[in-house]
């Protein structure tokens, strides 16, 4: 993230007084509001935007994960004036996941297909291709499945795909890699059906100006919260809602 970004995303998790993630490394997350429903202490993950634009860029290579993520969290977005040296922030949105849905499906709709089609590929790999691209072996060793797999899985996930022992060995059975084989096939596939960085719309955005979704200062953190409160009770069991 560009160092003026992160200064105007860290800026509005202070106005908003949430909980900030310096290295963005719980999942993705930008940052976490924590409120009390009645005697329910609830968490709501917080995507943090910021303009100087009418629309928001979002992710690099948007694919079906991003379209999960999305629809359980809430978004506070700033719009920054574009002078060079230091923007001045003009207005601020806080959207509930019931906000963004439309065009949250309306990117996973541009997208949903080519997924589709990579699911169906990858499915129906059969042994021959997998000695075409790994060579015919009885059982396949965990250098041969990393060298196909690649860093998509972790030490341990390698270590559980040996599912069959050739005398004091631990192997991979040809079943198995045909299965790993699949996944590749699959993420490789899924690469070529992502978005690059689709931006919220002005169109979608401006609907919300001028609601009580358009947040004023300087009671920021009093306005998110009751925004969170009221999509909570009108929407207890919604998977954006996390129970402490």
């Amino acid at each position: 993230m560009p160092v003026q970004d992160d200064e105007r995303e860290r800026e509005l998790v202070r106005m908003f007084n949430l909980a900030w993630d310096p290295a963005h490394q719980r999942a993705g997350v930008d940052a976490v509001l924590d409120i009390a429903l009645h005697d329910r202490p609830i968490r709501f993950e917080i995507e943090v935007k910021s303009t100087t634009g009418s629309t928001v860029s979002t992710a690099r290579d948007v694919g079906m994960e991003h379209i999960q993520k999305w629809r359980t969290k809430l978004f506070v977005i700033g719009f920054y004036s574009k002078e060079a040296r230091r923007p001045e922030l003009q207005r601020c949105l806080c959207l509930t996941p019931m906000d963004m849905e439309p065009w949250i499906s309306s990117i996973e709709k541009k997208i949903r297909i080519d997924f589709k089609i990579a699911s169906c590929a990858s499915r129906r790999l059969t042994l021959d291709d997998l000695f075409e691209v790994c060579g015919e072996q009885d059982t396949y060793s965990l250098e041969d499945a990393r060298r196909l797999h690649k860093q998509q899985w972790r030490a341990e996930e390698y270590g559980a795909a040996l599912d069959i022992a050739v005398g004091d060995q631990q192997r991979i059975s040809q079943e198995k890699m045909l299965e790993i084989l699949g996944l590749r096939a699959k993420y490789i596939a899924e690469r070529g059906a992502t978005l690059n960085n689709p931006h919220i719309t002005k169109a979608h955005l401006d609907q919300f100006i001028g609601t009580n979704r358009e947040v004023p200062g300087p009671n920021w953190a009093e306005a998110i919260r009751h925004i969170a409160v009221s999509f909570a009770q009108d929407h207890p069991h919604h998977a954006a809602i996390i129970d402490l």
